[in-house]
């Protein structure tokens, strides 16, 4: 890499790093602090999760599409500009549906899918996995300093602060954007982009070979609020206080990140590389067998997160990474954003399926249900493969 995509990459390894923060710092408390919030359940705990996501849904592929139009960096901004907003307005509202209109507000500025577009159009095509993969890594050092840092600010701080800091990472990372992010010209669709032309590029960037990638970070996602909406309850009910939960989040995500590095730069299999996908998907499911028969036992607990975020962060990396290889010039914000889409869609439907499904069932019952969802994601993503 020159100097110029080496700076790029680490500008956006620092806004992928701190942005994810205000998502993922709320994750290993919420379950708990947001029954404190009036007018608190567990299914609008669960949907509060579960709306960044929406919001998403709605917001990331427009801004794919305006970002192909009039640039990324402009479009970027506004996105991190909408993100504050929505973090001051969760810090300052003290029920459970101002929490809930906050989230939807954080997760309008969704800018996931045009910063990889970005990132495609300033780094030259034989670097461009390698900066894909930091993003990776950035993601997963983010979701490490979040599993932290959440419990402790708030047992210092209070539930709201996290909102503040949030909102304190997002002016950082607009200043990051405005000073170090180049303008870039590339890729930019022509005047004329009608409503047809539109509709033209979602029937492309919405086909079979996509979908590897697409389904996998929805599942993904699915699983990981699903499974925060129950793990910190059974760290609990082992005899392992909540404000303690951190050092296992601290051990189990260093050993996956150690794991993650070794792998990255030492695997030469090209067998295995090939179906790394599939391989993380049976981590997952094994992980989820052994949360089922662990009840309590705090040993089996610690085991099945150690391979869950194992799975979790090699499917981050090489997610984007195979979906890297396969993009084309003209819709790489629109492709990138329907990645980003189907990652919050599963974040969505997580939490709010988790809430739902709290209110009704055992965590035994619950994780059987989560079983069965990652038989069906290794056989659509074996189906897609081909």
């Amino acid at each position: 890499m020159n100097f110029s995509e080496l700076q790029v990459t680490l500008s956006f390894c620092i806004i992928f790093l701190l942005r994810m923060l205000g998502m993922f710092m709320i994750i290993p408390i919420l379950s708990k602090y947001g029954m404190l919030l009036d007018g608190g359940n567990k299914f609008l705990i669960g949907f509060s999760m579960g709306i960044y996501g929406i919001a998403q849904v709605i917001f990331q592929i427009p801004f794919g599409v305006l970002s192909d139009k009039f640039g990324r960096k402009k479009i970027i901004i506004l996105g991190l500009f909408m993100f504050f907003i929505g973090n001051i307005i969760s810090a300052n509202m003290h029920s459970i549906w101002g929490l809930i209109i906050g989230r939807f507000l954080q997760g309008s500025g969704a800018i996931s899918g045009v910063c990889m577009a970005c990132l495609s159009d300033l780094i030259r095509e034989e670097n461009r996995v390698k900066s894909i993969a930091a993003i990776g890594i950035s993601f997963a050092l983010s979701f490490l300093i979040s599993m932290v840092s959440g419990p402790i600010i708030v047992q210092f701080f209070g539930f709201f602060s996290i909102f503040w800091v949030s909102a304190f990472l997002s002016i950082i990372c607009i200043m990051v954007v405005y000073f170090f992010i180049p303008y870039s010209k590339k890729n930019i669709l022509p005047e004329k982009y009608t409503c047809c032309s539109y509709i033209e590029t979602l029937k492309f960037v919405l086909n079979k070979k996509f979908f590897r990638s697409y389904l996998g970070i929805f599942f993904l996602h699915f699983l990981l609020m699903i499974n925060f909406m129950i793990v910190p309850n059974k760290f609990e009910m082992s005899g392992f206080s909540l404000n303690n939960h951190w050092k296992i989040y601290l051990g189990t995500i260093l050993i996956s990140f150690f794991i993650l590095f070794l792998f990255l730069f030492y695997c030469k299999c090209k067998h295995i590389l090939e179906n790394i996908i599939e391989i993380c998907i049976l981590f997952v499911l094994c992980s989820e067998v052994i949360f089922l028969e662990a009840q309590n036992d705090l040993l089996f607990l610690i085991i099945s997160l150690q391979i869950f975020f194992i799975s979790f962060n090699f499917l981050e990396v090489f997610l984007p990474s195979y979906l890297s290889k396969q993009l084309l010039k003209n819709h790489k914000g629109s492709i990138m954003s329907i990645y980003s889409t189907s990652q919050f869609l599963g974040i969505f439907f997580g939490g709010m399926i988790s809430g739902w499904l709290c209110e009704f069932l055992n965590s035994s019952k619950i994780f059987s249900f989560e079983i069965f969802i990652i038989f069906l994601w290794l056989i659509f993503s074996f189906f897609c493969k081909k």
